[in-house]
């Protein structure tokens, strides 16, 4: 994003005020941006305010206006702008548009992928796809073929925009987000669907924002009503973070530590919140465990008979482990009363730690009987089979088998179609006939060589002594 002021444009043709090139199709390689150009040139934003237009101008003049690639993921679902082939970008006039920026602060951020990410707003066709940032890393003549996770794509904010942020790759544990932009009044709700359960939170300032207040109505937390950067939500069962971003704001996502547990009881969903719903719950359970209610964070209610999922939170790791420990007790001898029976129980410990080597996310399945009436909240490239076999693998690639290395190996291919899976490819390796003979034939002529030489050495011998 780059900002002028006071700028003044004399005599300047309308088409000629800038050109925006389109990503170089030869940054399409492992040492520069991947499988994809990188797609930071499609996601410019050059703004100007209190500009200044003197003799001949465009007809579009105006002090305050923007100008943004031709990005056909973006910019033609924006009402403002409209397109100038001979710049190869769009003209606008919308002080709401911004530069999202967004990157993992994992330690593996620079090794691990997450491209592509599509940011889509909702009631709108769009869909940019980004790219992270290009290999810059050089050991000697060669790329270092590290790439940092780092995205950034243009947004408009006007007042009620929402925007899924579609990742292709398992999104990162921590995150960062800012989003730059001139309007003060800018913002947008960000939506990211996990694949997993585990405990995040929303991070300001170095301060953990809670999350919305339980709406017994919608059966899970209050909707965003996008009033302060850093308001957020969880869905329960589709596993979708909600947060509100606005201008200049910085925000943080992260695990936390929580003992994640889900229960189901002999309940239908009409008898729970007759009953009291998750206020009576929160009750009940604390009682029984000894807890303070803010330690206690409902995550979702469904049905099956009733499950609930909820988080219990401590001070430090040795009161979460005593914790752990006294629930999984009360409820294996039955003393936790929670108004209706215990039909299932589970329960595991997510930290917020992910620095060491064994750190792996804590998951809370959902139950079969409940998996085939929950829709996907996204969707995930599959990986590609590896067959291994003497040594070498290939990944889901065809190897054309027309002149094969001479006198080492040939390689007889055999191709295996799996239902449902990407192709998988055998090789098998086979000797050459001709890797065998050659050897051969030359240790005959060596032993033949021998033969000839002792045999000459010993007549030689027999001469001299003769003439002596």
């Amino acid at each position: 994003m780059v900002e002028f002021y006071d700028s003044k444009f004399i005599d300047v043709d309308g088409d000629a005020l800038s050109y925006i090139m389109d990503p170089n199709p030869g940054w399409a390689n492992v040492k520069d941006c991947g499988n994809f150009p990188c797609t930071a040139p499609l996601n410019v934003l050059f703004t100007f305010t209190d500009s200044i237009f003197e003799g001949s101008r465009p007809r579009w003049a105006t002090p305050d206006f923007q100008i943004i690639a031709n990005n056909s993921g973006f910019a033609p679902y924006i009402d403002s702008c409209e397109p100038s082939e001979d710049m190869n970008a769009y003209v606008c006039e919308e002080e709401k548009l911004g530069v999202l920026l967004f990157e993992s602060e994992d330690d593996d951020m620079k090794d691990r992928s997450m491209q592509p990410i599509y940011v889509s707003k909702q009631g709108t066709e769009m869909s940019n796809k980004l790219n992270s940032m290009m290999d810059h890393v050089w050991d000697g003549f060669y790329s270092g073929q590290i790439r940092m996770s780092r995205f950034g794509s243009i947004i408009e904010g006007s007042r009620g925009s929402v925007y899924d942020l579609t990742f292709t790759g398992t999104p990162a544990k921590k995150m960062r987000f800012l989003m730059n932009g001139l309007s003060r009044t800018m913002g947008a709700t960000l939506r990211i669907a996990y694949p997993g359960a585990e405990s995040r939170s929303i991070v300001k300032d170095g301060t953990i924002v809670e999350m919305n207040q339980w709406d017994e109505g919608l059966s899970q937390y209050g909707e965003i009503k996008q009033r302060f950067c850093g308001e957020n939500r969880y869905i329960g069962v589709q596993n979708i973070l909600e947060f509100y971003i606005t201008a200049n704001c910085t925000l943080h996502i992260q695990p936390r530590d929580a003992i994640q547990t889900l229960v189901r009881m002999e309940w239908t969903m009409a008898e729970f919140f007759a009953d009291g719903g998750t206020t009576s719950f929160v009750d009940r359970l604390t009682a029984s465990l000894g807890i303070h209610a803010s330690q206690v964070k409902i995550v979702s209610v469904y049905e099956g008979s009733l499950v609930v999922n909820y988080e219990l939170e401590a001070d430090d790791p040795e009161e979460l482990a005593a914790l752990e420990a006294t629930q999984n007790d009360m409820f294996a001898s039955g003393s936790v009363d929670l108004g209706a029976p215990v039909l299932e129980f589970a329960a595991s410990v997510a930290t917020s730690d992910t620095s060491g080597d064994n750190y792996e996310p804590v998951t809370i399945e959902v139950p079969d009987y409940i998996k085939d009436n929950v829709a996907d909240a996204n969707v995930f490239n599959p990986n590609n089979n590896i067959v291994t076999q003497e040594s070498v693998s290939y990944n889901n690639v065809t190897i054309k088998n027309e002149n094969g290395p001479e006198n080492v190996y040939t390689y007889k291919q055999q191709t295996v179609v799996v239902k449902g899976e990407p192709e998988i490819i055998h090789i098998d390796r086979e000797k050459d006939p001709y890797a065998i003979i050659v050897p051969i034939a030359l240790s005959v002529i060596v032993v033949l060589i021998a033969i000839v030489g002792v045999k000459y050495c010993m007549k030689r011998s027999k001469m001299d002594y003769v003439d002596a």
